[in-house]
């Protein structure tokens, strides 16, 4: 059993309930933010999780907080805000296909925002077999700060880093600011996720194969790209390939990309700073092409996310 440290944003995402009414919308809260819900997939898996992060003093922050414990992720090194900084709300759309749209409602600053390289003990990363995070904490100080903390603390202590990009264009005041965010953190990775849909906007191609060679150029040891309803694409400096995407009816895609990263890292969290085996690569990119298309057959980020039993029994016959 392995340990993935997920570090960054926290939000309660909240979906419109069906009902009309001239006086009343109603609404349901489901906890969420890329991170969190790595480490609540993990934790499903078998894996121990924590989840390193800020919520407010709020209705929303207490809920929060008591999902991820009744998950059993570690929440230690989550800091609590006072008023009136606030737990981080995101509205969630519907569409077609089950394809979603977000409106963000944030304090300024956001708990999430004041995660601080201090937020980050060495004790929490210490034992881990990857630390996570995403590019939204370094759209601003300290949580960009506090980001590099942990990347490199981690590679002090030999813990590998698996940074999972989740461009959020609408939150940056442009692209090139969002690339000059990134790029140093490209060059302490040593497993960069991404989608299809991020490589043209952050490296200047559309070729997944040419976006993983530069990857690996700079130092990068596994690059894994999601391709939706294609699977998944793998590639290291020795093999590249692909697995096929497992059909289902999905009904709500949020979390479906957290819950292919945690599967493909708990797969490989017995060996994770590698050399990586292309059979164990692919077996990974596989249960997280799983379990990504499991995340998708209900609402929310977390409810569908797969227990270990659970995923294996769905791959035994997809």
């Amino acid at each position: 059993m392995g340990k993935i440290v997920a570090l960054g944003e926290v939000v309660s995402d909240i979906y419109r309930d069906e009902g009309e009414s001239p006086v009343e919308l109603p609404f349901t809260a489901r906890p969420g933010g890329a991170p969190a819900n790595v480490a609540v997939a993990a934790a499903r898996l078998g894996e121990e999780a924590a989840f390193v992060g800020g919520v407010g003093e709020d209705l929303f922050g207490a809920f929060i907080l008591r999902a991820l414990r009744a998950e059993g992720v570690d929440t230690s090194a989550v800091r609590s805000c006072e008023p009136p900084t606030r737990t981080s709300l995101a509205f969630v759309e519907i569409g077609v296909g089950g394809e979603r749209s977000f409106t963000f409602y944030r304090s300024d600053p956001a708990a999430d925002e004041l995660l601080s390289p201090d937020d980050v003990p060495r004790e929490i990363l210490s034992g881990a077999s990857f630390v996570n995070f995403g590019s939204i904490p370094l759209l601003k100080d300290p949580a960009r700060s506090a980001v590099h903390a942990a990347a490199s603390r981690a590679r002090e202590l030999g813990v590998p880093v698996a940074f999972d990009v989740n461009l959020r264009e609408h939150l940056w005041p442009g692209l090139e600011e969002a690339r000059e965010a990134v790029e140093p953190l490209l060059d302490l990775s040593t497993v960069v996720k991404l989608g299809d849909d991020e490589l043209e906007p952050l490296l200047g191609t559309g070729s997944v194969e040419e976006a993983a060679e530069g990857l690996l150029g700079r130092g990068v040891s596994l690059v894994l790209v999601s391709l939706g309803e294609r699977g998944a694409f793998y590639a290291t400096d020795e093999f590249n390939g692909s697995v096929p995407a497992f059909e289902v009816e999905a009904v709500d895609t949020t979390g479906a990309g957290d819950a292919f990263l945690a599967a493909s890292l708990a797969h490989l969290s017995d060996n994770p700073a590698g050399p990586y085996k292309e059979e164990r690569v692919r077996e990974a990119a596989r249960r997280g092409s799983a379990a990504g298309a499991l995340a998708c057959t209900d609402y929310g980020a977390m409810g569908a996310l797969p227990t270990k039993a659970e995923l294996e029994r769905f791959m035994e016959g997809g």
